[in-house]
Order: structure tokens, then sequence, then C-alpha cells
């Protein structure tokens, strides 16, 4: 008679696939309830640390942005995050609720757009990772800082799944003197930050940054754009449209319908855009310009619009004045108004000892929620 049970082989395929279908499920729930699942049951947890279930999650993810606030109470050192779903509607104008994410003290500077649900900062002599989806941080000390200024930037190379931080620390000699020196730290194999060479002519300056395609992007100098390939690890410098002011605090760098593109927006309350069409070359396309109806008080905003429109918002976050989003649409010349509620209103400020004042808030669209930590590096 022959053996009804099933062998262990077939078990071990059995666990297998029933690990694939829980993974595909919990990928399409919402990231707070995944959260909460966590702590369900101990035989969970493999599949909760597994890198199968966190690419998939990031994936259905991707294909529901938003939009990411933060700012910083100075009073009591706290940095706030909420989000709000990127606006996808026709009317001109409408109404979305922000939801408060979290809050963590003691960030200082965000220095690029987020990548994959994960944001950059510096915090003294470190920097800082963290996914203000679920408050995780991670901190990277910089070697030998001695009060040296440091520019950090958070890149990721697709072929290799490798995420990368890229640190500028600038030095300032007392005879006006300024050079660089460019480290950077893997966070796969986590060796340590390594000094790369460059045959860059020292810059003054550094502004803004976005990763896309495996490469960050960030200003230098008034007229050039860095480039450093996350993979190869090599930076180029090249030439920004003529007229762009590559660290204006009225110019960005974005994702454009998948190209770099520069947007400036001055107090002549005219828009324009230059799209990279070609690196190597250092082909610019010609510029489009159209006039943005929006008061002094609004900026550009860094990162990547899914509906390939050109986003601003409100600097100042006010208690008693309603908070905007403004979508531009470049080649129709027509723009939207969208009022974000939620956001730090009266019992919120009360609650947390905020205060009446007005907050500078910074908007970046395009993010990605993600629910995983350091260690998945």
């Amino acid at each position: 008679m022959e053996d009804s049970q099933p062998s262990p082989s077939r078990n071990l395929v059995h666990a297998e696939n029933s690990t694939v279908i829980i993974s595909q499920i919990l990928a399409r729930l919402p990231v707070r309830s995944l959260l909460r699942f966590c702590t369900v049951s101990k035989l969970w947890l493999p599949i909760f640390r597994s890198k199968n279930l966190a690419d998939l999650f990031l994936a259905q993810s991707k294909t529901r942005p938003r939009l990411l606030f933060t700012f910083k109470d100075m009073d009591s050192g706290k940095r706030f995050f909420f989000s709000a779903p990127e606006d996808q509607k026709d009317d001109k104008s409408s109404t979305v609720i922000a939801r408060h994410d979290i809050t963590i003290s003691d960030l200082d500077y965000i220095t690029s757009a987020p990548l994959n649900g994960f944001v950059c900062f510096t915090r003294g002599s470190s920097v800082v990772l963290c996914n203000p989806t679920n408050g995780y941080t991670q901190t990277f000390p910089v070697p030998e800082f001695n009060g040296r200024d440091i520019y950090a930037r958070l890149g990721y190379d697709p072929v290799k799944d490798e995420y990368k931080l890229l640190c500028v620390r600038m030095f300032h000699g007392w005879d006006g003197d300024r050079r660089q020196e460019h480290l950077v730290l893997s966070l796969k194999l986590m060796l340590g930050w390594r000094k790369i060479q460059t045959n860059a002519d020292p810059y003054a300056y550094l502004e803004g940054g976005i990763c896309m395609d495996g490469a960050i992007y960030y200003g230098v100098g008034h007229t050039r754009i860095a480039r450093f390939d996350v993979g190869s690890e090599d930076i180029a410098f090249f030439q920004g449209p003529e007229d762009y002011n590559a660290i204006s605090c009225y110019s960005t760098l974005t994702n454009y319908q998948g190209k770099l593109a520069c947007i400036s927006y001055g107090e002549s309350h005219e828009m324009r855009m230059w799209i990279l069409q070609d690196a190597e070359k250092q082909e610019w396309s010609n510029v489009m310009t159209c006039s943005v109806p929006c008061d002094k008080k609004t900026s550009l905003c860094t990162g990547e619009i899914h509906t390939n429109e050109v986003v601003l918002a409100s600097r100042w976050l006010e208690s008693s004045k309603p908070f905007y989003v403004y979508y531009m649409d470049m080649m129709r010349e027509s723009i939207r108004r969208v009022q974000i509620d939620g956001m730090a209103d009266n019992e919120f400020r009360r609650i947390h000892g905020i205060g009446k004042n007005a907050l500078r808030i910074s908007c970046y669209p395009g993010h990605v929620e993600h629910f995983v930590g350091p260690p998945f590096w």
C-alpha cells in the first residue's frame, strides 16, 4: 500500500506557493494595514522581512503616488511629515485631505527629492536616511567632519539593485579658495565611506537633487549640472541651459516625462522649462515659456509628477489661510489649483505646541510609500 502522506518536496513547494500568494495579497494592502499585520504572528515574520514582499509592495505603491510635505518647528526641533494623494481630476479646483504620517526630532535639511519612499537628510556631521511612512531612520556619520559643510544625495542603481549615498564635503579656505571631496557609501556592502576622484573644477555652491535612471543630478555653481552614475560611481559635469541658474531658489531639476528637465519661475510669473534631449551632446530642447498666475509665495517642487505637469506649492503654511498646490500644464498653458486640508490646523498646532507662526514647508510630488526600514538596503 502506497504512503498517502505528501513528500517533503511537495510540502516545500506548497509552502513556497503559499508564501508567494500571501505576498501578492499583502502588497496590495494600504501601508498602515501592512505595518499592523507585521505583529500578527511570528510565523509571518519571514514574509514581512523578505525582499520579495518589499519589491512587490514598492511596485504597487508606484501606481498610487503621493505628495510629500515636510516642515520643521524651530522651537521644538520637531520635523513633521504629511502626505496626500496626487490629484488626478480634471477640475480647475478641488480639495484633498493630507495625512499626518510621522514626527521626528533633529532632522535638519532635506537634501534631495524622495527616492523609492526614502528621504535623505543631514544632521550635523551625519547623513540620515528616513522612511517618513513608518519613521524608520538610519544614521551614517561622515568621517573627518571638522565643521565642514556636507551635502548628501541618495541614489539607486536599478541594474544592480543597489542604493548608494553620495556626500560632497566642502572646504572653504581663508583666502576664498573652495574645493570639494566626494565620498560614496554603498548601503548594500556597508564597507564605509570611500573617496572618489573627479576632474571637476572646484565649485562654490551645490543645490537640489533628483535621482532618475540610475543617476543623481544636482546643480553646481551657477550654470553647471552634475551627474553621478550610481553604478559606475563616475561624476560628470555639463553645462545647463542658457539663462538657467542652477542654484537659484526659483529653479529646480525635475523628472518630466522620464527626462531631466530644468525649470525656473521668477517674480515675473513667467515659467520656463528646458528638457535634456541628449546628455552626452549636452543638447537641450528649446525653452518653453508660459505665464503662471500664482503669487510670490509659491515655489517650484522637485520630484516626478505622473500627470506630466509642473507642480508649485505655497511656500508657507499659515494657520489662518488655505494651503494650495498648483498643477501647471506647460504644453496647454493651463493651471489647476488643489487645496490641501488637514495640515497643521489649530487643533494640531495646539496638541504639538507649534503656535500660530507661519511655517516654511517643502512639497515633493511623486513620493511613494514603503513599509521597510534600514535592514532592507
